[in-house]
Formats: C-alpha cells, structure tokens, sequence
C-alpha cells in the first residue's frame, strides 16, 4: 500500500474543501464530467435577475439616501458574483488544469525522496489549509445580516436584512411576503459566499504554490551550493544535471506563474472595481448612520481585497530573494560553460512576478492606494484612509517578519556538513 506524505494529504484535503464549498451551489468544476443542474441554473438565474432587483428596491428606497445607498452597496457584491460566474462557466478547464499542475508539482521537485523538500512543502500546505479556513470563516462574517432584524431592525426596510425586496412582493402588508424575502435574502448571502470563497480559495493556493516553488529552488540551489565545495575547483562536470535541473524547474515556475496571471487577471481587476465601490459607499452609509448592519459587508469586502494583494505582495518578496540565491552560490567554481547558464539563469530570475489587475498590480502598495483614494477627509466625515493604512502596515510587517523568519528556517544548512 503506497504510503501518503502529510503534504500530499494537506493538499488533497484542500480540493476537498474548496469542492466541498463548490457544491454547495454544484459549481463543483474539479469534475470533468460537471454538467449545469437545476440547483446551478436557480443560482444563476438569482444572479442574472440582481439588476432588476436591484432597480426595484431602488425605485422603492428612493426617498431614503442611506437604504438606496446600502442598496447599490450590496448590488456592487452582486455585480461581482455575476462578472466573476466566467470562472465557473468559461474556465473551467484553466481551472482544473492548475489542480493538476499543483499536484505535479511535489513530483517535480522529487518531494517523494527529499526529506527537507517534503517540510518545505508540508509547511506550505499548512499555510494553505489554514488561510483558506481563516478567509472563509471571513466571508461567512456575512451571516450577521441575517441577524440584522433581531439585533438592528429598520422599518424603513421592514426590517429585513438587506435592502432588497422582490418585485409584486411587498415585505411590510403581510408575514407571508416578508418571509419569503427574508428567506430570499439568506439564499442571496448562500450564493455570494459560496460563489466567491472557492474562487479566492484558488488564488490563494496557486501564489502560495508559486511562493513555495521559489522557495524549493532556492534550496535546489543551496545543495548545488554544497556540491560544488566538495569539488574540485572548475572541476564540477558531474553538476550538469543538478544545474539543468534548476533552470528547467525556473522555467517551469515562470510559465506557471504565467498562467495563473493571465487566469486571474479579470478577476482581481473585477475585485478591485467593485471593492474600491463597496468601500467607498459603504462608510458613506456609515457616516451618515452609525447604528447600521452594513459592518459585515464592509468587513468581508476589506478582507477579500487584503487577502489578494498580502499574498501578491509576498510573491514579489520571495522572487526577490531568488537572484540573491542565485548568486550566493560559488558560482566562479564552476566550469565556464556552466557559468554562462548561471548568468542566463541569474537574469531571467531578476523579472518581477507580478499579478496584474489591469490597470494597477496586485500587491499592499494598491491596497493602501485605495484606502487614501477612495476615501477622504472633510466636515462631515469621518477619515478611515489612516486607519486602513495603518492596519495594513501592522499587518504586514508582522507577516514579513514571520516569512523571514520561516525563510531562514526553510533554507538553513548545517555548517558542519
């Protein structure tokens, strides 16, 4: 019986989880054979009909600023579950083929015979399972709405979670309608949750997997390192293969890297639109009514957009210490022949890897950006711009003391070797 690595069964434990949140709504596309079923067509259908809803509860709120403002608020979630149905729909195959690659990789970098190899990407399957777990538990924040009667009630919106209402289903003349809006209401927090959770989800697993291949050259490259001090000086013919090795995984690294860009790169710009929109009316709601249950929204909406630019952030981190490694090593020992190849493998390592969200990168540098554009200071309102940037720096700091700490111990080699 083949005996399975905990990184392999961390790995596989996350598609289950992400499928496990897919089917939910059975958007499960991991299946080859997935096929739309009446669940899927109900949950696309509810999407499609989001701007009529939409225009409807305006129409109904529009003497009231606050609600009709909460409304275009939780519309823009919409208008972002709806872009982001491309996902489910059209890339389908995008999606299974990074599955696949994920997968291949641990082969790839022999994690199977590398005892330090198999930490190296233990760890990084850790790291994985926790952050999805954290995020999700993040987006399902957003539950409180259904609390929002209870804790909140408004009349002005008859005391329903969101500021939606179903044409011809008037919530305040009977129970009747007003329970099935309320209950209309949760299937829309379903939906947006388990729509958005497995796409991040994705993301996140495949920096975090571009993160821990660079990560794995790097301690290619400290063994290669080790090799050419117990040879003889220019006498390191026998390296050929450890040398070739490294620079086919880099280039194997930077496709993928690559794909996951040209794969995502609508969506972190579909995140970036309607979060810098969420944010911005968001605490126009809140500015003009403290006591209000649009936090979670707010909340969940500032996570999704931190989560996604951390995690560019740390991907240009850890690219930058590859050169570094490159060079690190005893290079001048080497045969000139396999001194050229460092000098090629140096200078295509020296590329930023950056995520693109079109129109700016993905990385905290943006994230901030939008806490000072979007937001500004005057009479009435209150200035968040400070606190979210100061947040985020907080938050990145530690995480980048954590992330050299976990890369010095990743890459330590014992001196007395």
């Amino acid at each position: 019986m083949k005996k399975v690595s905990t990184s392999e069964a961390n790995l596989e434990r996350m598609f289950a989880l992400i499928a496990k949140h897919m089917e939910v709504l059975k958007l499960n596309i991991f299946k080859p054979e997935w096929r739309l079923s009446l669940r899927t067509v109900l949950v696309l259908v509810a999407i499609g009909f989001m701007p009529i809803l939409t225009a409807f509860s305006v129409n109904k709120y529009y003497e009231h600023l606050e609600i009709k403002v909460e409304c275009f608020t939780q519309a823009c979630t919409g208008a972002q579950v709806f872009i982001r149905s491309y996902f489910y729909l059209r890339q389908r195959d995008q999606c299974r083929q990074l599955a696949t690659e994920i997968r291949r990789q641990r082969i790839s970098y022999g994690v199977n015979e590398h005892e330090r190899m198999e930490q190296l990407f233990r760890r990084a399957t850790e790291r994985m399972l926790m952050l999805y777990r954290l995020m999700y538990a993040m987006y399902c924040g957003s539950f409180f709405f259904v609390l929002g009667p209870l804790i909140m009630p408004d009349s002005r919106k008859a005391s329903l979670p969101l500021a939606f209402r179903i044409p011809y289903l008037p919530p305040d003349e009977n129970l009747l309608y007003w329970c099935l809006n309320y209950l209309h209401h949760i299937f829309l927090i379903v939906v947006g949750i388990h729509h958005l959770a497995p796409i991040d989800g994705i993301i996140v697993l495949a920096l975090i997997s571009i993160c821990t291949r660079i990560s794995a050259l790097e301690l290619l490259l400290n063994e290669l390192d080790g090799k050419i001090t117990e040879s003889k000086w220019q006498q390191t013919e026998h390296l050929e293969p450890c040398l070739d090795r490294i620079i086919e995984l880099h280039t194997d690294m930077k496709r993928f890297a690559e794909l996951v860009s040209s794969t995502f790169e609508m969506h972190f710009f579909t995140i970036f639109s309607m979060i810098c929109s969420i944010i911005c009316m968001c605490l126009n709601v809140i500015a003009g009514q403290p006591r209000n249950s649009i936090y979670p929204l707010l909340l969940a909406s500032v996570c999704q957009l931190f989560v996604v630019c951390l995690f560019g952030n740390v991907l240009l981190i850890v690219n930058d210490r590859l050169p570094k490694s490159i060079y690190g090593i005893q290079w001048y020992r080497l045969t000139v022949t396999q001194q050229k190849k460092i000098l090629f493998l140096l200078a295509n390592a020296q590329t930023d890897i950056v995520m693109s969200a079109v129109f700016k990168p993905v990385n905290m540098t943006s994230f901030v950006a939008v806490g000072e554009k979007v937001i500004t200071s005057d009479e009435d309102h209150i200035n968040y711009s400070y606190f979210i940037a100061g947040l985020s720096g907080i938050l990145f700091v530690l995480h980048h003391t954590s992330l050299k700490r976990m890369h010095a111990d990743e890459i330590y080699i014992d001196p007395n070797r």
